[in-house]
């Protein structure tokens, strides 16, 4: 029995002599502070254990995993987001976050396709003031204008006819003037004006500090910008003043400068909102955030409906161009869904605050139309200050 012990003790001390320390496996270290690895995450300073050394395309995979977690959390987010108002905040607010993408990076991505959509689809090329005022929908209001004018011509003619006396006529545009005074016609009386008069003159203000500044023809900027006191209002006049003149022919700087202004005012709007809606819910013991939360998925769907009505409009343009019956058939249909898409849009918003908040349809009603009206003053508000500040940077 001693020879056995005394032979096991001996096959184990060759198994200890023969595990050196150059034999044992080498734990894995950290490559950023050095530690030994547990797994793939070090737990000393937290970085992952793998390399970003490998295949362009699964470096892009792995950037679109972290940012939008695109292969499950953007299918379990996109569904309940469209289809379901109210329900993807509830679910956070509630715990349930691991199968859904962040607010802010929904938001933050949303915002960032949208603005960038815009910019793509906006031509700005051709855009100067002469064309806004020669676009289609203020030639259809002029040419209304010239027939409602021509019909009560044609009735006083009728009325001078049966009376004997001559006729008269009306036309529009220096071509037609000439025909009047070719043809022999009586033309319409029309009121001398005093070329001193012809100035357009601004006016900055509501009360007796009125400010006015008087356009300059011939220097087509403003002039009367050494009489305003104010320091603010003096400088901003001073700075956009010298661009007037190139923007009268190409407003493409001002209308870029104005969209990349935009996410940043849209940004801020969001918390400021927020704070009303503390406010009209506040015995609904939701925390600041939570209405924050509630902002982040709204916006985040009305972002995405817009880009489809932005892309179902240009198909629209396309298709309109186009002379077959198929064509301009899927034009209307094209039509017809980005008109539902906007009324789905109003009815989500209503739906998701009746959801979120579980208050009873009249409150909710009288609710929604007040915060949607502080929401439209608070908007345009924002785009007042983007176009000025678009036009001071741009």
């Amino acid at each position: 029995m001693n020879n056995d012990i005394a032979t096991k003790g001996n096959s184990l001390s060759e198994l200890d002599g023969d595990m050196t320390p150059e034999s044992h496996p080498k734990a894995a270290l950290c490559a950023n502070c050095g530690a030994e690895l547990g797994g793939q995450f070090c737990h000393t300073c937290g970085q992952s254990s793998k390399s970003m050394i490998k295949f362009f395309g699964e470096v892009i995979k792995e950037l679109l995993d972290d940012t939008l977690g695109y292969d499950s959390r953007l299918k379990h987010s996109l569904f309940p987001l469209f289809f379901k108002p109210g329900r993807l905040t509830l679910d956070y607010v509630k715990g349930k976050r691991f199968h859904y993408v962040l607010p802010f990076k929904l938001y933050l991505i949303t915002s960032v396709l949208f603005i960038l959509l815009i910019k793509n689809s906006t031509d700005t090329e051709n855009l100067n003031f002469d064309n806004v005022a020669n676009s289609e929908a203020s030639q259809e209001v002029n040419k209304e204008i010239e027939e409602d004018i021509k019909q009560a011509i044609d009735e006083v003619n009728k009325a001078h006819s049966t009376q004997g006396k001559k006729t008269i006529d009306f036309h529009l545009g220096e071509n037609s003037q000439k025909e009047v005074a070719n043809s022999g016609v009586e033309p319409v009386n029309q009121p001398k004006t005093d070329e001193k008069k012809n100035d357009n003159i601004f006016t900055i203000g509501t009360g007796d500090d009125d400010i006015n500044l008087k356009w300059n023809k011939e220097t087509q900027q403003l002039d009367g910008i050494d009489e305003i006191d104010d320091g603010f209002i003096k400088t901003f006049v001073t700075q956009i003043n010298p661009k007037l003149k190139s923007w009268k022919n190409d407003l493409k700087p001002l209308v870029e400068s104005i969209i990349e202004i935009l996410p940043y005012m849209m940004f801020a709007i969001l918390p400021v909102f927020a704070i009303f809606l503390k406010i009209f819910y506040a015995f609904s013991k939701r925390y600041y955030t939570e209405h924050l939360i509630f902002l982040l998925h709204n916006h985040s769907f009305i972002y995405m409906l817009m880009m489809l009505q932005i892309g179902l409009g240009f198909g629209d343009d396309k298709l309109k161009s186009m002379e077959s019956w198929s064509a301009q058939t899927t034009a209307g249909v094209f039509e017809f869904v980005s008109v539902l898409l906007s009324l789905w849009m109003v009815v989500y918003v209503f739906l998701a605050m009746k959801r979120f908040y579980q208050q009873g349809w009249k409150i909710t009603i009288f609710k929604t139309l007040a915060l949607g009206g502080i929401y439209l003053m608070m908007l345009s508000f924002g785009f007042v200050v983007s176009i000025a500040f678009g036009a001071y940077q741009a």
